[in-house]
């Protein structure tokens, strides 16, 4: 009986399990918290745009745009109600794709990198393309991308730790 046991650590210890290292634990966990909040997110503000139609309605009837903010604002909350639901499905297709990543390289696979690469930078070209231009929408945009990238650059200081 001692024998088996002895032989089964002894067998454990020529194939270690590979252990994650902490910093790459808590960008998953803070990833799946994003993810989370990036799928409710795209829901919220899919339903957020459909409800400030009355508002670009109410715009079109205000008097005296001095300096063309109005119109400016009007212009980019048309765009915005036209591209709501690519943005949805965009927003939610992105989401799942970095929670595929993330569980991913919780099991320290490479493939997690690339599909969480993917899923970040998806919805910052796609805040450019259907973003209607635009300072608030193109500010955002920005935003989002330079986010993304910092987020990959964490992951990608862990990539020597994924297989």
């Amino acid at each position: 009986m001692e024998e088996n046991t002895i032989l089964s650590d002894s067998n454990s210890s020529f194939n270690p399990e590979p252990q994650r290292p902490q910093f790459l634990t808590v960008l998953c966990i803070l990833s799946f918290i994003g993810c989370a909040l990036a799928f409710f997110g795209a829901i919220w503000g899919f339903y957020s745009i459909k409800a400030s139609a009355p508002v670009l309605e109410n715009m079109a009837n205000m008097e005296g745009d001095t300096y063309g903010f109005v119109s400016g604002m009007q212009d980019t909350m048309k765009k915005a109600l036209e591209n709501a639901i690519p943005n949805l499905i965009i927003g939610i297709v992105s989401s799942l794709i970095c929670l595929y990543g993330v569980i991913e390289m919780w099991k320290l696979k490479k493939v997690g990198f690339f599909m969480y690469s993917v899923g970040e930078i998806t919805p910052a070209i796609a805040g450019f393309l259907l973003g209607g231009g635009g300072l608030i929408g193109s500010a955002g945009a920005v935003f989002g991308l330079l986010f993304a990238i910092v987020w990959i650059i964490l992951y990608a200081v862990n990539f020597k730790h994924l297989k």
